[in-house]
């Protein structure tokens, strides 16, 4: 390809002329410079060590600073959180068990310390110590041992827990469990009004207990208190509730705690085959299905009957 069959866009060519005239521009600068001497001459600032600035200049730096110092101190004072709760800080006696929100807040501490506070409550806890109280989530421990001389604690007693001793009632009884109230119940060693109301609920859900044993399904109450409480039961298996498995929805069979949703279907399904044709003769036909171990069968067998 020869040289003067190359052809160059619009835009390319503008480009080479703007470069062309700022090699050029380049040189005239330079040449310039030298001929005359342009960078040669060096200005020349006045200098006087003897400056002294005017006083009136000198007061309003003065003031300046005074009034910088003075902002930053209320910026400190005004936007720092302690410092916001000690301007509402106030002292009284108080239970840290029965106080509310707005007395949490007069004693100093922050919305979301008392929003903790409460929540432990309402959860259950019980604040016995001042050390316990230092112990929530979230509050300011340092407020906490300033209020430590105010602390109350009458709405609550410590329990004492001596191991050498074993709480007995004061006559031995026996009760039937299925059929036991809440007043019953709190008579047993360890079982008050919540792990009563715990009992009936559960003996509610299953219909009926067919054994004390089955007290152990209840998180809140410890085997220790469990073992303790077996000699004083008695159970009545007339009294359970249980479920007839011929004319039972799988729905209502999955109703029971101790029937899964697999194995409702799976009953249904065993009724309505070729076989039974809508009636099963024998529960222990439930051991064939898959859906059943020997321990879930033991389990639930004591809830079905057949009609």
């Amino acid at each position: 390809m020869k040289f003067n069959q190359i052809k160059y866009s619009r835009g390319q060519q503008i480009v080479f002329v703007v470069l062309a005239c700022f090699i050029v521009g380049c040189f005239i600068a330079n040449w310039s410079a030298k001929k005359f001497g342009l960078f040669n001459k060096i200005i020349e600032l006045p200098t006087n060590n003897n400056f002294t600035p005017d006083s009136t200049l000198l007061t309003e730096i003065k003031s300046f600073e005074a009034q910088l110092d003075s902002f930053e101190w209320q910026c400190q004072r005004e936007f720092s959180p302690r410092r916001q709760t000690n301007l509402t800080r106030e002292r009284f006696e108080f239970d840290p068990n029965t106080i509310d929100s707005v007395d949490i807040l007069r004693l100093g501490f922050q919305p979301f310390m008392a929003h903790n506070w409460l929540q432990y409550r309402r959860h259950g806890g019980k604040i016995y110590t001042h050390k316990k109280l230092r112990s929530i989530y979230g509050i300011d421990t340092i407020l906490v041992d300033s209020l430590k001389e105010f602390l109350t604690f009458y709405s609550i007693k410590p329990e004492i827990k001596d191991s050498s001793t074993t709480y007995k009632p004061k006559e031995f009884f026996t009760f039937e469990l299925n059929s036991a109230d809440t007043a019953l119940l709190c008579k047993l060693p360890g079982i008050g009004k919540g792990r009563a109301a715990m009992i009936i609920n559960l003996r509610t859900t299953l219909g009926g207990f067919y054994s004390a044993e089955q007290l152990r399904e209840i998180e809140n109450i410890p085997d220790s208190i469990i073992d303790k409480i077996l000699p004083y039961i008695t159970i009545e298996l007339d009294s359970l509730k249980t479920i007839d498995i011929n004319h039972s929805s799988i729905k209502r069979l999955h109703k029971h705690p101790y029937i899964s949703y697999y194995q409702a279907r799976a009953i249904y399904n065993l009724r309505w085959d070729k076989k039974h044709k809508g009636k099963i003769e024998n529960l222990e036909e439930l051991l064939n299905l898959k859906e059943f171990s020997k321990e879930d069968f033991e389990k639930v067998k004591n809830y079905l009957r057949i009609n």
